[in-house]
Parts: structure tokens; sequence; C-alpha cells
């Protein structure tokens, strides 16, 4: 019986996780990249930017995209994210060789689209940080889950 109460909770976990119904603790973008927060979800706000070029793989188990989140249009202040590519709501469209800026497109939570540079938008999902080696360069991004307005 115990079994069966941990393999449904444990069920319910994951499709909840699959589905961008993450929760996580507000933290400001300046504070993301701190050591203490590797593995933790939070939630930051800021606007999606591309980071010059649009880079997708699939070596965390996701195909993904990455783009950088600025705490205002313009703002040097950033945190390197990735977005599940997709064509439903929390995802962005496969881009094709070629592709301009203005064929990015992200949709939020809900499924609408979120227009780069100009919409604020919360982020939900779990960091990574990692410090630097000697001589080389830290990491912290985020893997995002949820984008609501």
């Amino acid at each position: 019986m115990r079994i069966r109460i941990l393999f449904a909770a444990c069920t319910v976990g994951i499709f909840l996780t699959a589905c961008g119904n993450v929760t996580g603790e507000p933290i400001e973008l300046s504070k993301a990249c701190d050591l203490a927060n590797d593995g933790k979800y939070f939630q930051v706000s800021g606007v999606i930017a591309q980071r010059g070029s649009v880079f997708c793989s699939s070596t965390g188990g996701r195909m993904e995209c990455g783009f950088d989140l600025l705490e205002a249009a313009g703002s040097p202040n950033k945190l390197r994210i990735d977005i599940e590519q997709g064509s439903g709501a929390n995802t962005v469209d496969k881009l094709e060789r070629g592709y301009k800026a203005e064929d990015i497109r992200i949709r939020d939570n809900a499924g609408n689209a979120v227009a780069l540079e100009k919409d604020t938008v919360k982020l939900t999902g779990k960091l990574s940080v990692a410090p630097a080696a000697p001589g080389g360069q830290g990491v912290c991004f985020m893997q995002a889950n949820k984008i609501e307005r």
C-alpha cells in the first residue's frame, strides 16, 4: 500500500514538473548566480533577448534554445536562460537556418507570443551554478519551465 502511495506521489510530481507547474521562490536577477542557488527552483523577472544568435541543443535531455534574460531592455545585467523548443505554451518555435530576429516566437504559459526585449516576464525554473575553474569562467543559467506575464 505504501509503495502505491509513494509511486502515485512521484508520478504526480513528475507530471507537474513536466507541465511547467513548478513554483519557485522569487529572486532578484543580480542574486541568481550565487553558488548556494545551484539546483534550486526560482522565479526571476526581466525581458528576454537573443544572445546575438540562438543556439539550440539537447544536451540537457530536452531540445532547448539559449537566450538572455535582462533586468530591463538594454540592461547589461543578464542571466542565461534555456527555453524548450516546441509549439505549445512555455516554448520557442524551432528556428530554421538563416532565421531573422522577427522569426523568433516564444510563448508564455497561456500560449501568447512574448516580444523580445519588450515584454516583461517572470520565468520559473531550475538554476545551474558552477564556480569558475582556475583561469576559466563560471557557469550560471536557468532551465526555464514556466514563462508568465
